[in-house]
Formats: C-alpha cells, structure tokens, sequence
C-alpha cells in the first residue's frame, strides 16, 4: 500500500512508539482504516507496546498478529533468540505483513531500536524495511546530541536505498527547550537534506502536531 511507513529512530527509547501510537490514533479518528505492526518485540516493556497499540484498534488483531516475533530479554533481537534459542522467523513476519496490509488502508511498521539493530546474523532493522519494500520515518529527540544521531541514521538509510520520508523530533523530557532544542529544529532538515515533519510534545497523543504530521503523510 502506498501510504504504509516503517517508523524507525536514532537510537533506543527515543519514542517511535509514543509517535507510531499517535499516528494510529489520529488515522483512526479519521475514519481511515490503520493498523500497527511491530514485528520483533523484546523485554515486556515491548509486548507492553503491542498492547497499547491493540487497544487503539479495540482489539481487532490478536497480540500475536500486531507482533508475530516476541523475544522475553530487553535485548537486540539477535543476542535475545540467541539467549532463548530461538531463530527469528522473517517469512512469519513478512506473511503478517501482507495479512494486515491485506486488511487495512494504512499500516504503521515500528521497528526494533535503530537501522543497525541485529535481526539475524548480516540481517538488520534496515533490511527488514527494505524487505517490506517501505519508505521510513526517522524519529529523534530533540534535545543534545541528536545531530550527530540524526545524520548517521540518515546516511545508513540511503546507504541501503530505503527513502526517507521525513523526520519527527520527540520530546522525550518535557523540560524547558534550551538553544539546542531550539536550533535542531531548524538545523537538522538542512542538514540532512530530510523534511522535517513535526515536533511530538511531550507525553501528548493528541495535539496539532500530530494532525499536521498526518495531514503531510497521508494526504
């Protein structure tokens, strides 16, 4: 489908799933038919995602169709099935895929961690969206350091021929923006030559942010 997305992020715990989260909501306040897909879950804090993500979708797909892949460590998927003795399954995930895009106008693809997060062995987050043939959203934090990040997730996308749809930079503190903050807003689409498509307030689903992030996603 033209309008799925895979959402990826510069690092861990940068809030792909608060946005991917968001998104749906709005999509589905819409009236659009949308669905999250998060393939690989580790740890409980990611089955924990799926649960949110199922509840939005008032229970229309089963926990293990939202995230045919769950890994018990907090781990990269490689090291977490190693440790369970587990081999990831890439055909399971990608006949999930083709069952929810099958079902649904749009289906929002979070990914595990960064590009470079270990799926299998020589196989990564990247390859996974390239895989499932789909364009990316890079989300990032707002405040210091996240050039740097930003930039080097930016590259390796290109690096693998995924298109890069646009940034999303999250507030992931809440506290008062200072220079940085301020400046990577308007530093970091020139730099990396990417749209930016919003700032995700803190802790908040539903704000005008997120409607015009949709609005230039999805229209």
């Amino acid at each position: 489908m033209p309008y799925n997305l895979f959402i990826t992020g510069t690092d861990t715990a940068v809030g792909k799933t608060h946005v991917t989260a968001s998104l749906l909501t709005e999509l589905r306040r819409r009236g659009i038919a949308a669905a999250a897909f998060k393939p690989i879950a580790c740890g409980t804090g990611g089955r924990h995602d799926v649960e949110i993500y199922a509840a939005i979708m008032n229970h229309e797909q089963s926990l293990d169709i939202i995230n045919p892949i769950y890994l018990r460590h907090p781990l990269a998927p490689s090291v977490a099935a190693k440790l369970e003795r587990k081999q990831i399954d890439l055909r399971k995930i990608l006949q999930t895929y083709q069952h929810l895009s099958a079902n649904y106008s749009v289906v929002l693809v979070e990914g595990a961690g960064g590009l470079l997060v270990p799926i299998r062995q020589n196989y990564f987050v990247a390859d996974l969206a390239k895989s499932l043939k789909l364009p990316i959203v890079i989300v990032a934090r707002l405040g210091i350091g996240t050039i740097n990040h930003t930039l080097l997730t930016v590259h390796q996308a290109r690096a693998h021929g995924l298109k890069v749809r646009g940034l999303i930079l999250n507030d992931t503190s809440g506290s008062q923006r200072g220079l940085a903050e301020k400046t990577n807003i308007r530093v970091l689409p020139e730099l990396c030559k990417v749209p930016l498509l919003g700032v995700m307030p803190h802790g908040k689903k539903f704000h005008p942010s997120t409607r015009r992030i949709c609005a230039q996603l999805f229209s």
